[in-house]
């Protein structure tokens, strides 16, 4: 049972590893010239492969098949390092310009052929037999406990190398990106406790130690749950937004109906800032619908600020510190007491008035979500102060003290 379990997290591991690499392949052909995209997508396909040979009982059939003992070992270590030193080429040209990548790349990759060719030279040559529990079987066996000693080091190396280049790319990019390294980062972690459980095999019969657990089951689970991690993770900018879409719709269209009573109120009273419909007529256009719905009331504010009560968006601010409003909290208040101001100005002055000079329709908008949510603050703001303007306007004190005190 427990060995089912190891060999199902292993192919699990293994098929999305590949699944993602096969995935990577249009990247590479969209990018030819990019060194860290060819990395990416010869780790992934080599962890993979690693992940369905190193799965028990595979290395052991693999071994049998080609009649050289523990040869499906060596096949899934071999594998396993040249994913460790894709990943590794990956970020370091992630990281640094080419100039300065490439002398590090080189010096990583001599260091890979050559633990390769020792560790394929001491296992080729050394006595063994096939072994699930291979590491606790040979603890002490000289020539396997040096092949043990040169794998998990490098693996080491890597490690460090990814979890630092990780966390340090992480900075300079956007949020998707950001969540993936992360990811990429949390699964280097996980591998340095594959490392550490590996090396304390190794290093528990010389110091009389004992350690606890099934050394298959604890390596098999810890190798699949940080390969995972590191696909998902570097994968990620590709399927995530496609996974998110039903939670990204369902974002959008409570935003637009948040936005739907401002806005109502400003195009009923400006129907001049209103788009043309054409196109938005399908209601699961809700992204493009929020858009014009978002420039839409900007229009108007661009439109009706020069009307605003200037007294009373003055108290607003001083008001807003007062109730120990901030940052875009503050700016909403005073932005819906401009907004209440403006519109009773316009309603008394220019009843019926088209406007004469309409602000210039915005053509793009880099931070959408960063702007409705803004204006979802407004919203908030502007309901209530909306609903009492008519007998504020009528306040003997006039309609800058009412609001300012609201």
């Amino acid at each position: 049972m427990i060995m089912a379990v190891q060999r199902a997290i292993m192919i699990i591991a293994g098929v999305a590893s590949i699944t993602a690499g096969l995935w990577k392949i249009r990247a590479v052909r969209r990018q030819p010239d990019s060194p860290s995209v060819r990395a990416l997508c010869l780790g992934l396909l080599a962890f993979g492969l690693a992940s369905l040979v190193m799965a028990p009982p595979h290395r052991i059939i693999i071994s049998e098949l080609l009649t050289v003992p523990n040869i499906g070992r060596l096949l899934g270590n071999l594998l396993t390092l040249a994913a460790a030193g894709a990943m590794q080429i990956m970020m370091l040209h992630l990281v640094h310009p080419a100039e300065r990548a490439r002398p590090r790349v080189r010096a990583r990759l001599i260091v890979l052929v050559g633990i390769a060719v020792i560790m394929t030279t001491l296992l080729l040559t050394a006595d063994t037999e096939n072994e699930i529990n291979f590491v606790k079987r040979y603890a002490t066996y000289t020539p396997i406990v040096i092949y043990q000693l040169l794998y998990p080091s490098f693996l080491a190396v890597a490690v460090v190398d990814l979890i630092h280049l990780s966390i340090r790319y992480s900075r300079h990019v956007t949020s998707t990106l950001k969540t993936g390294l992360r990811m990429v980062a949390a699964g280097g972690v996980i591998f340095a406790f594959h490392t550490s459980y590996k090396l304390s095999l190794i290093i528990a019969p010389w110091a009389g130690w004992t350690v606890p657990g099934d050394e298959s089951a604890i390596a098999t689970t810890l190798a699949a749950s940080g390969g995972v991690l590191v696909a998902g993770g570097t994968t990620l900018p590709v399927w995530g937004p496609r996974v998110m879409l039903p939670w990204r719709w369902q974002r959008q269209y409570r935003a637009y109906r948040r936005l739907e009573p401002l806005w109502r109120q400003l195009s009923t009273a400006i129907p001049e800032v209103v788009l043309s419909p054409v196109g938005v007529s399908r209601p699961w256009n809700v992204e493009i619908r929020l858009y014009r719905r978002v420039i839409e009331i900007r229009d108007a504010q661009l439109l009706l600020e020069p009307l605003a009560d200037q007294e009373a968006v003055a108290e607003a601010a001083a008001d807003a510190r007062h109730r120990g409003l901030t940052g875009d909290h503050a700016q909403a208040y005073v932005d819906a007491v401009t907004l209440v101001t403006a519109l009773a100005h316009w309603q008394s002055d220019k009843a019926g008035s088209p406007p004469t000079n309409l602000p210039e329709k915005a053509t793009g908008d880099a931070s959408l979500t960063r702007d409705v949510r803004y204006l979802e603050l407004v919203a908030r703001a502007f309901l209530p102060l909306a609903r009492s303007a008519p007998a504020r306007t009528r306040s003997p004190a006039g309609p800058h003290r009412s609001l300012g005190a609201g």
